[in-house]
């Protein structure tokens, strides 16, 4: 099929206690030409260039990285609606630090493979809809979860379609700090 290209990416899934949370701030500002139905809501930890075929060996070394990730659980707190001029998505008001370790720590092993997407920088959100919009920035209450788990993505841009390909724990360790 022309057109669709294949990306790969590390996120933290909207676990179903808060799903509906989000989802209800997503609705309320329909219509929208394009929204994120519930199974694809997440929040991006890092992401690879896309890529005309399916790359096989890139897939191994992520799942390499995720493999070998040490990480606590992270708990987030979404508390900010915000849209850029072409899309609409729930934000952290302030740094999260076991947030920003996280990817931190994914994006320079993924660098070091010539796996992280150019120029990738990581701004924690959750897209709801794209559409073209005034930017604008509001406060909602707290939508809080800990994320106990990463996944390996595989999305097929063409078909919005995610696919799981890998997932991994996040385990309390003795000693973690909040960074």
């Amino acid at each position: 099929m022309a057109g669709v290209e294949h990306r790969l990416f590390y996120a933290f899934r909207i676990v179903a206690c808060v799903r509906q949370r989000v989802a209800r701030h997503r609705d309320d500002l329909r219509p929208a030409p394009s929204i994120v139905s519930d199974d694809r809501l997440h929040m991006t930890l890092a992401i690879t260039n896309d890529y005309p075929q399916l790359p096989l060996a890139a897939i191994d070394r992520l799942r390499a990285i995720g493999s070998g990730l040490m990480a606590s659980p992270v708990p987030l707190r979404l508390d900010q609606l915000s849209a850029s001029r072409g899309s609409v998505a729930l934000r952290p008001a302030r740094r999260i630090g076991a947030l920003a370790a996280l990817t931190g720590t994914l994006g320079r092993r993924m660098a070091a493979t010539g796996l992280l997407r150019d120029q990738w920088r990581c701004r924690p959100h959750v897209t709801l809809l794209c559409r073209s919009a005034v930017p604008f920035t509001r406060t909602i209450d707290p939508i809080c979860w800990t994320a106990t788990e990463s996944v390996l993505i595989h999305s097929i841009v063409g078909e919005h379609r995610h696919i799981e390909l890998d997932r991994w724990p996040l385990i309390e360790r003795q000693g973690s700090f909040d960074f």
